[in-house]
């Protein structure tokens, strides 16, 4: 059930007992359970209640109420906060054990009222009942803040990790103090970070990484290792998308905590495709042949598109092109269905970019050109959202975050989703599936934050990453979610069918992290083919020579 679907059982409920007056001359009253449907109602909604207020909605006299509230506590049903630094002023919240109570109920009563087929509760008909795959309203923070207290937390600016001002509100009430978000472009994060780093003290608690840049900012001591803070943290490292995972280690440690991946997807507009009865594209092969048939510029619709601006957008589509031929960027060790990336160290990697597979990656993004949307050569990573907006393309390749942004138009509705399509090579002895490339953010500490802000820090990201947070931050567009079973919740499953699909290729192991691996170069390689990947397209020089050029200049990092 979603926050709005909760209230409104609440207000069902609160209704349906406002009525025992037309069939009792003197009402018994349950003050437990008004209180407990006072409290819900009231931590749904981010309001504070303060334990005179609980005692007055029970409906029965003040002392009797007391009492309930003491056994409520008692009974950990109830959690205190203290309200102001003296610490005789407290707060009152629900516990996790009486929302996960709550919970419950409100969902059998919306179930028994939809299977009555008389009404509905909030905005749509129940369809299911309770059951272990949904996870409740987030509880307030165990360690919060403090009164009057703060968090600096850096985040990136993006329209699908949006911490807009009513997420903020929210996050600040269950938190209980005042968390400051700023934000900083995806071009403009890294240097951001490093600029943070070079202050005596950091600015910042918190910092939003790209899963990339851990293995440079460990290894530049830009972020803390969270082993020894973290020390018997409950997290359950198996509940998060292993590649998500994987990419916050880094020699050993623990530099982040996943809080929101990206798989680079493959959309395609299904019904096009049913109506020439073209199959779903598994190959690029398959793809170009797709994208010839759909490519009709005199009607305003175009095969493809992708991210080819010049810098960040044209040289890390690069890397992921060439992992769909099957090769790393770096030089990494063969695991099982891919390449290694958890014992990744210190040591400087080779670049791999002149190679066969290099030339067919680079021939089939030329290949790509004849067929894709016009502008594609200064498409940047905002640029393809309108397109699919408005059914002017057949098939892109896009961040699963941006799906979210396409919720109301009518052509996003034919859309489906599939890991990138395999570049086929004659003789490859590597068998090789589908992947999707893992783009995403972990949270992390900056190593130079003040040693008593460390705790409070760690404590935020871990509650944060918890299922019922990242479930609300998922809610409030992200639609992508590091963790398993947020990724199973039938609320979030309802929220699009991409996040149905995302969370099935993780569990085949479909979305990894070796076509954008953590290496400490990964940015400077990114940037140098951003360059030279751009001037081949834009027909400045031969595949030969970009992609040797690429290599020297590569090899000359480490």
């Amino acid at each position: 059930m979603t926050k709005e679907e909760l209230i409104q059982t609440i207000e069902l409920l609160e209704r349906l007992r406002n009525l025992k007056h037309l069939w009792v001359e003197e009402p018994i009253s349950d003050p437990l359970m008004v209180m407990s449907l006072f409290l819900m109602k009231r931590h749904l909604m981010g309001y504070l209640t303060t334990p005179t207020s609980l005692a007055q909605a029970a409906e029965v006299p003040y002392t009797t109420a007391t009492r309930r509230v003491a056994q409520m506590r008692n009974q950990g049903l109830i959690d205190l906060r203290p309200r102001t630094k003296s610490g005789r002023s407290f707060s009152v919240h629900p516990s996790p054990k009486l929302i996960a109570k709550m919970t419950s109920l409100l969902m059998a009563t919306q179930s028994a009222v939809a299977i009555s087929g008389t009404a509905k509760v909030g905005s749509r008909r129940s369809r299911r009942p309770a059951g272990r795959d949904f996870i409740g309203a987030p509880p307030i923070a165990s360690n919060s803040l403090g009164f009057g207290n703060g968090l600096e937390i850096l985040v990136v600016e993006d329209p699908a990790y949006s911490f807009g001002k009513p997420l903020r509100r929210e996050l600040n009430y269950l938190m209980g103090g005042q968390a400051r978000f700023h934000e900083a472009s995806i071009d403009s994060l890294r240097q951001k970070i490093l600029d943070n780093s070079e202050l005596p003290q950091s600015r910042y608690d918190v910092v939003a990484v790209d899963l990339p840049m851990i293995a440079e900012f460990a290894q530049r001591g830009v972020l803390a290792p969270l082993d020894d803070v973290a020390g018997d943290s409950q997290l359950n490292s198996s509940d998060f998308v292993s590649s998500a995972w994987r990419g916050t280690v880094f020699a050993g440690n623990q530099y982040g905590i996943p809080i929101l991946i990206n798989p680079q997807l493959l959309f395609y507009r299904k019904d096009l495709f049913a109506d020439l009865n073209i199959p779903p594209p598994h190959t690029t092969a398959q793809l170009l042949e797709a994208a010839r048939v759909l490519h009709r510029p005199s009607i305003g619709q175009y095969g493809v598109s992708w991210t080819a601006a010049r810098g960040g957008p044209v040289g890390q589509a690069f890397i992921q092109f060439l992992a769909d031929f099957g090769q790393p960027v770096f030089q990494l060790d063969r695991s099982v269905g891919g390449f290694q990336t958890s014992r990744l160290s210190n040591k400087a990697l080779k670049p791999l970019i002149n190679t066969d597979r290099g030339h067919l990656a680079a021939r089939f993004m030329i290949d790509l050109l004849a067929v894709s949307a016009p502008d594609v050569l200064s498409m940047g990573w905002d640029g393809q959202v309108d397109l699919l907006r408005e059914g002017k393309v057949a098939i892109a390749y896009e961040w699963a975050s941006r799906e979210a942004q396409l919720n109301g138009f009518a052509a996003a509705r034919e859309l489906d989703y599939l890991p990138h399509p395999r570049g086929a090579i004659e003789g490859d002895r590597q068998p090789r599936s589908s992947v999707a490339p893992i783009g995403g953010f972990a949270f992390g500490i900056p190593s130079n934050i003040a040693p008593n802000r460390l705790r409070t820090a760690w404590n935020a990201i871990e509650w944060i990453s918890s299922p019922e947070v990242i479930k609300l931050l998922v809610q409030h567009g992200g639609h992508v979610t590091p963790r398993l079973s947020v990724g199973s919740d039938p609320d979030v499953q309802q929220l699009s069918p991409m996040i149905t699909a995302v969370d099935q290729m993780a569990r085949r192991g479909q979305i990894r992290l070796w076509p954008r691996p953590p290496v400490s170069s990964f940015s400077s390689v990114v940037s140098i083919l951003g360059e030279e990947i751009h001037d081949m397209l834009s027909g400045k020089q031969s595949i030969s020579t970009t992609l040797q050029r690429s290599q020297e200049r590569a090899d000359q990092l480490s």
